[in-house]
């Protein structure tokens, strides 16, 4: 009677660790599932962010071109994105071929990158700050006439469609009512938000082009030049200012109409342009009295020569750095 009680106590631990292991490995098994998602996830919220950034690195205007804003900036960065993001590492693409990537349990479709020259739908206007058109005075508007504004910003998103892989239908219905399959359909996963309707409408969006003056050619002075039919070393400055000094008018014609009144002629060209300054290269300064750092007398870019500065901003040449040797 004894061996016989004591082998019914034996049966029953032996069916509740058996149910007890098929609970935790359920558990354990969409515990890892459900960290696969998590990471995955925020490399698909990272591969949009990265157009984004990616994105800035291009070049934004020519304003030889009269052209700001240049729309092709987001084509570039998304395709770097999908590029990088494809193996959902984004150090460096590896181009498998594989249209799927598979971990433990997580099986993820590639990253897809979409990115539009333009804010959000839906957002207002005023997220864009002050455009040229905004700008320019009503007489002429010429700011807006000599900038053509390719794109408002740049706006991105991206997903991947992610399911279970390895997670079977074993004692499905007999023993589990509820099928695990269920929760391991596929879904689709948005950089920003919730998908609807299987799109992801959410988008994160960013600015592009301040219109300034950027690269190391666009950083140069500009001397001077009268009658040789040149700009100067500056010419992206010089050609922008020009377009607006044209898109007002140019000179005005006040001169000729002066001549003509007193029945004088002339061949002096009042629309042609004049634009010139100095810079570092020609250690131009100009004394404005103690007012700044210091009490120093003299208003100029980096790099200039002052005493109570540091030697890395003292001036041994821009070194061919846009942002006129300042160190970065």
């Amino acid at each position: 009677m004894r061996a016989r009680a004591f082998t019914s106590r034996r049966g029953q631990a032996l069916v509740e660790t058996a149910l007890g292991s098929m609970v935790f490995v359920t558990i354990l098994l969409f515990g890892i599932y459900f960290a696969e998602v998590g990471a995955l996830s925020l490399k698909v919220q990272e591969a949009a962010n990265f157009a984004l950034w990616e994105a800035t690195g291009h070049v934004m205007h020519n304003p030889q071109n009269g052209v700001f804003q240049r729309s092709n900036a987001e084509a570039l960065g998304a395709s770097e994105a999908a590029g990088r993001y494809q193996d959902f590492d984004g150090r460096s693409g590896q181009n498998s071929g594989a249209m799927t990537f598979q971990q433990a349990l997580a099986r993820a479709t590639r990253i897809q990158v979409d990115c539009e020259p333009t804010r959000p739908a839906g957002s207002p206007v005023n997220i864009l700050g002050t455009r040229p058109q905004d700008a320019s005075t009503a007489e002429t508007g010429a700011l807006a006439q000599a900038m053509d504004i390719q794109s408002e910003g740049m706006s991105c998103t991206a997903f991947t469609t992610l399911r279970a892989e390895r997670l079977g239908n074993f004692m499905e219905p007999e023993f589990f009512k509820v099928s695990h399959r269920r929760a391991t359909d596929p879904f689709r996963v948005c950089a920003a938000g919730r998908a609807s309707g299987g799109r992801c409408n959410g988008r994160f969006f960013m600015l592009l082009d301040d219109w300034g003056l950027s690269s190391v050619a666009e950083g140069r002075e500009c001397p001077l030049m009268i009658d040789s039919g040149g700009t100067c070393a500056n010419v992206d400055y010089y050609g922008w200012a020009q377009s607006v000094y044209q898109k007002n008018g140019g000179g005005g014609g006040a001169g000729s109409a002066l001549m003509a009144g007193v029945g004088a002629t002339g061949g002096v060209n009042e629309d042609q342009f004049f634009m010139s300054f100095r810079g570092a290269e020609s250690n131009y300064e100009q004394s404005i009295g103690g007012s700044h750092a210091g009490n120093q007398t003299v208003w100029e870019t980096t790099p200039f020569v002052a005493d109570n500065l540091s030697p890395t901003y003292r001036n041994d040449g821009r070194r061919n750095k846009w942002l006129g040797g300042v160190p970065h």
